[in-house]
């Protein structure tokens, strides 16, 4: 049976520090893992969706990243010695409103995507964008996707406007997902829940809180305690889950047990002492994945290789190891 990667007492016993006295640092484990990470929190921008979306992702605070090209992720991973990128789109999406031209970007997106894993063997993966809360779309791109293109899994994001996944019109397609056992990764939406501009969240360009707003909506509408068989991934270490887990379940075990079966990524908590304390305290050592937010973290990978130091059997199973039980293509 595994044991948290850093247990409560530990933590109390060094006074909340975070840091093994016998340990490798993930910033080591750039160089001891060098060409086997596996980064599950890296986004690409299709150039067509670009085009299409391009007031969308302006107002996403997309605009830096119109230069982007799969040579400029290539080189990213190359320099951080990654060797495969799990790649979502990027903010906010292929939901623009208009069911047609979502539709089509999804499609575009996708495809995309899938000429990444197909022209550079082994280097990348993807997850899924459907048109959702387009109901029929998302059904018919989850077959497309999954059937035509073998993706690895599908991306949500944590919020459509002000509906959280939780939202019952979106019980079909999750569902869906459940009925096909699929890896899920859920992103946060960049503006607020409100879309208030003086938001001093939304300034500071965090939205970590529509992750655990979305999470609490599955809990309290039930729909996470029906969909046993998904993998949802939750980004940013599950936002803000492994602070507030117990008093979201409350009292109730099957609450409990469903929020521990929750995976998250490092990405943006490995250099924070008390976020990292909550997550190895929380989740299950397995669900932990290396994510790096590639490129809306300036230091790109390197962020997610600092500060916190696991033993050599920790680290490997973070940078690749729990990846590849989770999708075992990529143990390949």
């Amino acid at each position: 049976m595994e044991t948290n990667l850093i247990s409560r007492r530990s933590a109390l016993a060094m006074g909340g520090s975070l840091t093994l006295a016998a340990g490798t640092g993930l910033k080591s484990l750039a160089a001891a893992e060098s060409g086997r990470l596996i980064d599950v929190h890296h986004h690409y921008f299709a150039p067509a969706w670009m085009t299409k979306f391009k007031k969308e992702i302006e107002e996403s605070n997309g605009a830096r990243f119109f230069t982007w090209t799969v040579q400029t992720a290539l080189d990213e991973m190359d320099k951080t010695g990654c060797a495969t990128a799990i790649v979502t789109c990027g903010g906010p999406g292929t939901w623009n409103g208009d069911v047609q031209a979502s539709r089509s970007a999804s499609r575009e997106v996708n495809e995309f995507g899938a000429r990444m894993v197909k022209d550079h063997p082994g280097r990348f993966g993807f997850f899924a964008s459907v048109p959702l809360p387009d109901t029929e779309g998302s059904l018919k791109e989850i077959e497309y996707a999954m059937g035509t293109l073998k993706a690895d899994g599908i991306l949500l994001w944590s919020n459509y406007g002000t509906r959280y996944l939780g939202d019952p019109g979106f019980a079909p397609v999750l569902e869906e997902l459940n009925r096909r056992k699929l890896v899920v990764y859920v992103h946060p939406k960049l503006t607020s829940d409100l879309n208030d501009e003086k938001d001093p969240l939304r300034a500071l360009g965090i939205n970590w809180e529509n992750t655990t707003r979305t999470i609490s909506s599955m809990l309290s509408s039930g729909i996470l305690m029906r969909l046993p068989d998904v993998k949802f991934i939750f980004s940013h270490g599950a936002g803000l889950l492994p602070m507030v887990a117990a008093r979201f379940a409350g009292k109730s075990p099957e609450k409990l047990a469903a929020l521990k079966g929750l995976y998250m990524d490092t990405a943006q908590t490995t250099t924070n002492a008390g976020a990292w304390g909550a997550i190895t305290a929380f989740a299950e050592p397995s669900h932990i994945l290396f994510g790096s937010d590639f490129p809306y973290v300036n230091d790109g990978l390197s962020l997610g290789l600092t500060s916190v130091k696991l033993s050599p059997a920790e680290a490997a199973a973070i940078a690749r190891g729990y990846a590849q039980k989770l999708i075992p293509r990529l143990s390949a």
